[in-house]
């Protein structure tokens, strides 16, 4: 026993002093202003890129919301690519003036050679046009109405990649959207936030994001083809030492998994592309932090490419295989019933030790975010209980799961037709 509880506290003590900084986070989440960018000089000209698959149900609404935005219009334009689409997406589109791509391409799937695709197109057609950045959005999002003007303050004032807050708009759809539309409200509030307070570099996830013509144009193409385009991007910016910047007050709306499938698959690809991010990236993202001691590359390495879930996943497996082998040896000549309740009883406190820290962690987001969250008040307190379990059942096991299984890039169906009207009612 004396063994087993030096190694439990050595683990436990290592696991603290990689993630204290979690607690600075969070305490200037709580308490710290947002950053307010100021007005504009000049009202800069954006691309907007959109991928999508069957996206007939949603993506109208985000052309809509792009199209209602308080911004001139003549300094935007909207490009789509209806990536091997059977559906009416790309009519949509076009009728809403969208500039459409179709790709038809079976060997390369995944929104990486999508986005190459439409900007070698769109080179190829308008060679002349670069404009001062280019924004990136999925099908399913939906912008608020000062989106664009918000984040054209970020780039007047010289943030050459800025990502935005990610919203909800089917928080209250499931239990598994709830915990998956907390857990990017704690990444705002919590991450990108003290990042951004502290003037570190944050990263992309995905959407709702811009980069300057300095960073990429149409013409170099897209050369990021990851499963997990968006954590590629981000790990080649922050080592080429671009500061990716937050917007708080830009704000839009995702669409998050309603069953536990679709949230499985896609924690899953995102859990493997961490992992293949950490063959690419741990050695670059260690040596640049040990020769500039830049934090940001720090807190890279362990939130993105070794995540707090896969910690907690490890130091769960040898606390439990190591208080049971310990009561194996105990308890080997006992009655058999006492002795299956002994081994469970170190895995049933860790269990309930994991979720009370996340319950608390829940809490403070939904507290923090109360106002911002699209929902019936009984739904918002249901996801403080059932954001661990999101954790416990889907994001940790997947982390696991990804050390063995191949994952390959699967779209998601999206089906929650919200306008940008609807929400702002809510």
């Amino acid at each position: 026993m004396a063994i087993a509880s030096i190694i439990l506290t050595v683990l436990g003590s290592i696991f603290s002093a990689i993630y204290v900084y979690q607690v600075i986070f969070i305490i200037i989440g709580l308490f710290a202003k947002k950053k307010k960018y100021k007005d504009a000089k000049e009202n800069h000209t954006f691309g907007i890129v959109i991928c999508g698959r069957n996206e007939e149900k949603v993506i109208g609404n985000l052309i809509e919301s792009i199209k209602n935005n308080d911004y001139p219009q003549d300094k935007i334009k909207i490009f789509v690519c209806a990536d091997n689409c059977t559906d009416k997406t790309a009519e949509i589109c076009r009728d809403l003036g969208a500039i459409v791509y179709e790709r038809f391409n079976k060997e390369q799937i995944g929104k990486g050679y999508a986005l190459n695709y439409l900007f070698q197109n769109i080179y190829k057609d308008m060679p002349e046009y670069v404009p001062d950045a280019i924004m990136v959005f999925d099908a399913d999002n939906v912008l608020t109405t000062n989106y664009i003007k918000e984040m054209n303050k970020a780039l007047d004032s010289g943030v050459k990649i800025c990502t935005s807050f990610r919203n909800s708009k089917n928080f209250d759809s499931s239990w598994v959207s709830s915990g998956a539309s907390v857990l990017f409200l704690r990444e705002c509030m919590f991450i990108h936030k003290p990042k951004s307070f502290f003037k570190l570099s944050t990263h992309v996830s995905g959407t709702g994001f811009y980069f300057s013509k300095d960073i990429l144009t149409f013409k170099d193409g897209w050369p990021y083809t990851m499963i997990t385009e968006d954590l590629e991007f981000s790990a080649f910016s922050t080592l080429k030492g671009v500061k990716i910047g937050y917007c708080e007050d830009a704000e839009f709306f995702d669409e998050q998994p309603v069953k536990f499938k679709q949230a499985w698959r896609q924690r899953l690809r995102w859990s493997k592309g961490g992992l293949l991010g950490f063959s690419i990236f741990h050695a670059s993202l260690s040596a640049s932090f040990l020769k500039t001691l830049d934090f940001t590359y720090y807190e890279y390495y362990f939130s993105r490419f070794f995540p707090i879930s896969i910690f907690y996943l490890f130091s769960f497996l040898a606390t439990c295989i190591i208080n049971i082998t310990t009561r194996i040896l105990e308890v080997i000549h006992q009655n058999l019933i006492v002795g299956i309740i002994y081994y469970l009883s170190p895995i049933l406190t860790a269990l309930l030790t994991s979720y009370l820290a996340m319950l608390l962690d829940s809490l403070i987001t939904v507290i923090v975010c109360w106002k911002k969250i699209k929902a019936p008040a009984r739904k918002k307190i249901l996801s403080i209980f059932v954001t661990p379990l999101f954790t416990m059942f889907i994001s940790t096991p997947c982390a696991f799961v990804a050390l063995f299984k191949k994952v390959k890039w699967d779209p998601i169906e999206h089906n929650q037709s919200v306008t940008q009207q609807q929400l702002n009612k809510n």
